[in-house]
């Protein structure tokens, strides 16, 4: 074979990987909800075992045990017993880091039935959620109490990146943290956990802090944690000294944002701090095809394929944003450019997992 030949063959070999990348999400769906990955977790079982005890089809059990072993999911040993790898582990409810509640969210029909309108919003630059199901994603998850659920479970995941916070910034000088929009309480609960000389205020819409009662409960209890029902496009709550904006800026347009942190600096005392957890496009953005300029701070830690950009999840979940909202995954000058309108600047980017970021802002 021509050295050509070879190269198309790899090409098509790794596209077709891609293009059935969908089908290989749909399987790892199905082990969970099927409850095969929860039995396979605590003990390794072939495919009658589990069948008969989880009420299944031996055959058809068989084919998707050998699909996920064959993307590394799962691992066979010589006797035909399955069991999880690292990452299949992962997918278990029992898992402390268990990403589960994400793979059934990935593959849920209101979020693949957006999804599939990528197209429209390429062409109207309009959220392809709204042309799937004829409201915004707000609206949606406040009328089908089921979806909502399983989205807030999956963005609970979604924020696991948040336990290195402490780690990561420095919190002895700062007594009270503000969380805004701060969902179910889950980042706000792993710094008070970490920092005892803290207290905190969740602020959220009442609709959502619903969800943070039981995760927060013991904090409220102790006198540490109070929750306000607001509106963040409204104004923030004032009185601390370090204010929290966790994903939630890369929900809404430049407008919003704008409006958001200028809420946050009107709250904030002069020497207050705003920390931004975000994932950072490198480049600066769109233009008329100069190059992309790096971006400040160390590269994200892990790896990519070969001949795959180190940023790729981040663009990945930038193509999220447009499908889902009207928001975007920005770069590190587009957020400057926001702080600076609302009255702040970034002092330093830091690292964490999954291509996430914080910046770290203060006002000036």
């Amino acid at each position: 074979m021509h050295v050509r030949e070879a190269q198309d063959d790899a090409d098509r070999s790794e596209l077709l990987g891609l293009l059935v990348g969908p089908w290989l999400a749909y399987a790892v769906s199905a082990a969970v909800e099927l409850g095969v990955v929860d039995r396979i977790a605590r003990e390794p079982a072939g495919p009658r075992e589990l069948a008969e005890e989880l009420g299944l089809r031996p055959e058809p059990l068989y084919r998707l045990l050998r699909a996920l072993a064959a993307i590394g999911i799962l691992a066979e040993d010589p006797e035909g017993a399955f069991a999880p790898t690292g990452k299949g582990r992962l997918l278990s409810a029992t898992h402390p880091g268990s990403m589960r509640d994400l793979a059934l969210l990935y593959t849920s029909g209101f979020f693949t039935d957006a999804w599939k309108r990528l197209g429209d919003s390429v062409r109207t630059g309009e959220p392809a959620f709204r042309t799937a199901h004829g409201t915004d994603i707000y609206g949606y998850l406040h009328t089908h109490p089921a979806d909502s659920a399983l989205f807030d479970a999956g963005m609970s995941v979604g924020s696991s990146f948040a336990a290195e916070l402490p780690a990561v910034v420095d919190f002895s000088a700062a007594s009270r943290i503000v969380d805004v929009g701060g969902g179910d309480g889950s980042v706000l609960a792993g710094l008070l956990m970490a920092h005892a000389h803290l207290s905190g205020v969740l602020f959220e819409r009442p609709d959502v802090m619903r969800s943070a009662e039981g995760r927060l409960g013991t904090y409220v209890a102790e006198g540490r944690c109070r929750a306000v029902p607001g509106d963040f496009f409204r104004e923030v709550p004032a009185g601390g000294d370090v204010y929290l904006l966790c994903r939630v800026l890369h929900n809404w347009d430049a407008a919003a944002a704008r409006t958001i942190l200028a809420n946050c600096r009107a709250a904030m005392p002069a020497d207050g701090l705003l920390l931004i957890l975000e994932r950072i496009v490198p480049g600066h953005g769109p233009g008329r095809g100069g190059a992309a300029v790096p971006d400040r701070g160390p590269e994200p830690r892990g790896t990519a394929a070969p001949d795959r950009d180190p940023a790729w999840l981040a663009l990945a979940f930038d193509l999220n944003m447009m499908v889902m909202t009207a928001g975007r995954e920005r770069t590190a000058a587009e957020y400057d450019e926001l702080l600076g309108s609302a009255g702040l600047r970034t002092r330093e980017v830091r690292d964490l997992a999954g291509e996430m970021r914080v910046l770290v802002a203060a006002p000036g």
